[in-house]
C-alpha cells in the first residue's frame, strides 16, 4: 500500500511539471491506456509519458485532435481580442490494473476560444485478463455570453449574444477478444450529439448518431504473414437537423441545425443517413527489427436523405483504403513508428466521374519515436 501511494505522489508531481501525455477526446484514443507500458512516445499529433507500476499508472500532456499538433500555444491574433491561445487538447489520466479487472478515469480540456471549451472526462474499464476492453468519453462544451465576435470579423462588427450548449461522446467503444480464431474479436462504436445554439436573431438545435460494429474472423498464419480479415458496418443518422459525421461538441455552434420551433419532420421526409460496409484484410509481418501492419479494405458506402417536398438525394460510392503501419525497433527498448493511411471513393452515378470533386488520393500519415521506460516496480 506504501508503494502505491508513493506512486501516485509521484504520478501528481510529474502532472504539476507539466510533463506531456498523448490521449484526445475519442474513446479509441483511450482505449489502450490500460494497456499502455510505461514509455515516453512522441509524434507528430502527440507527445507524452504513461509512468506507474504493475499496479497503479498515470499520464498528462497534449494531443493534437483535430490534425498535426503545429504549436502548442500559438498567438491568438485578433481574434476575440486573444493575445495567446491553446491549441491541442490537454489530457490526464490515472488507473488501476490488474488481470482480471482494470479501471481508469481521464480528462481530456480543449481550447476553443475565451468563450467556449470542451471538457471530456473519460471512464475506462477493462476485465477477464484485458479480454474484455470499455471506453466511454463524454463532452460537454458550454458559453453564455453577450460579447461574442465570429472568427476573423473585423473590428467594427458588433459583439453579439451567443449561448451554446453541447453533450456529447465520440467513439464510446466496447472490445470483446473471444480467443476462439474462427471468430477471435468483435468491437462496437457509439457517437452521438446533442447541440442548441441560441443567438441575437434565433436557437437552433441539432442531434445526430453514430453505430459501427466490426466483426474478426479466421485469424490465421500463412507463410510468416498473419491474417486477420473483418467486416467493418457503419450507420450515421441526423436526429435533428442536417450533420451526421464525427465531431467535436463545440463543431457546431452554427450550422447545420434546425429552429427549435420545428420538429424534424417538418424539414425531411427521411432525415439523413449514411451507410458503409467495408470488409477489411488485416495482414502483419515481423523480424528482429521491423515489424508490419497492413490493413487494405474495399466497401461500398451510401447516402441519402428527403427534403419534405422534394425528391430523394441518394449518393452511391465505391468505398477503399490502404493502411499501414511499421515499427522499427534497432534495440528492444527504442522504437521508431510510421503509419500511413491512402483512400478515397468512386462516386456511382452514372453521369459522374471517379472521384469527383475529391482529390484521387487522400493521403495522410504520423511518424514519430517510442521509447519503452521501465517500470517503478509492483506494488505491494
Amino acid at each position: 500500500m506504501k508503494k502505491i501511494l508513493l506512486t501516485a505522489i509521484a504520478l501528481l508531481t510529474l502532472a504539476s511539471a507539466s510533463v506531456f501525455g498523448m490521449y484526445g477526446v475519442d474513446g479509441d484514443d483511450w482505449i489502450s491506456f490500460l494497456t499502455d507500458g510505461n514509455q515516453f512516445r512522441a509524434r507528430m499529433d502527440q507527445l507524452g509519458f504513461v509512468l506507474g507500476n504493475d499496479t497503479i499508472k498515470g499520464t498528462f500532456g497534449v494531443r493534437a485532435d483535430t490534425g498535426y499538433m503545429g504549436s502548442i500555444i500559438n498567438n491568438g491574433g485578433t481574434y476575440n481580442d486573444e493575445s495567446v491561445s491553446l491549441n491541442p487538447t490537454i489530457s490526464a489520466g490515472i488507473g488501476y490494473t490488474s488481470s482480471a479487472f482494470s479501471i481508469g478515469v481521464g480528462y481530456n480540456f480543449t481550447y476553443i476560444d475565451r468563450f467556449l471549451q470542451v471538457h471530456t472526462p473519460v471512464l475506462m474499464l477493462n476485465a477477464l485478463d484485458n479480454s474484455l476492453q470499455f471506453v466511454a468519453p463524454i463532452q460537454v462544451a458550454i458559453t453564455d455570453t453577450d460579447k461574442y465576435r465570429a472568427s476573423g470579423a473585423p473590428a467594427w462588427i458588433p459583439e453579439t449574444k451567443m449561448k451554446f450548449t453541447g453533450v456529447g461522446f465520440n467513439n464510446m467503444e466496447l472490445r470483446y477478444a473471444t480467443g476462439i480464431d474462427a471468430f477471435n474479436e468483435i468491437r462496437v462504436y457509439a457517437s452521438y450529439f446533442n447541440a442548441s445554439t441560441e443567438t441575437s436573431v434565433n436557437k437552433t438545435i441539432q442531434e445526430a448518431l453514430g453505430l459501427e460494429l466490426r466483426l474478426y474472423f479466421l485469424k490465421t498464419t500463412v507463410g510468416n504473414v498473419g491474417i486477420n480479415p473483418f467486416i467493418k458496418v457503419q450507420y450515421s443518422t441526423a436526429l435533428k437537423g442536417y450533420n451526421t459525421a464525427e465531431f467535436m461538441v463545440s463543431d457546431y455552434r452554427f450550422g447545420g441545425g434546425i429552429l427549435d420551433t420545428q420538429k424534424q419532420s417538418d424539414i425531411f421526409d427521411v432525415s439523413p443517413y449514411e451507410v458503409v460496409i467495408a470488409p477489411t484484410l488485416a495482414l502483419e509481418a515481423s523480424s528482429d527489427i521491423v515489424s508490419l501492419y497492413f490493413e487494405p479494405s474495399l466497401g461500398y458506402s451510401m447516402s441519402s436523405y428527403k427534403p419534405r417536398r422534394f425528391t430523394e438525394v441518394t449518393t452511391h460510392s465505391l468505398y477503399w483504403g490502404a493502411y499501414a503501419e511499421m515499427y522499427v525497433t534497432p534495440v528492444q527498448d527504442l522504437e521508431w513508428y510510421f503509419e500511413m493511411d491512402v483512400n478515397g471513393d468512386v462516386t456511382g452515378a452514372a453521369d459522374s466521374k471517379a472521384n469527383q470533386n475529391l482529390s484521387p488520393v487522400y493521403f495522410e500519415t504520423t511518424t514519430g519515436i517510442t521509447w519503452y521506460l521501465p517500470s517503478f516496480g509492483a506494488a505491494e
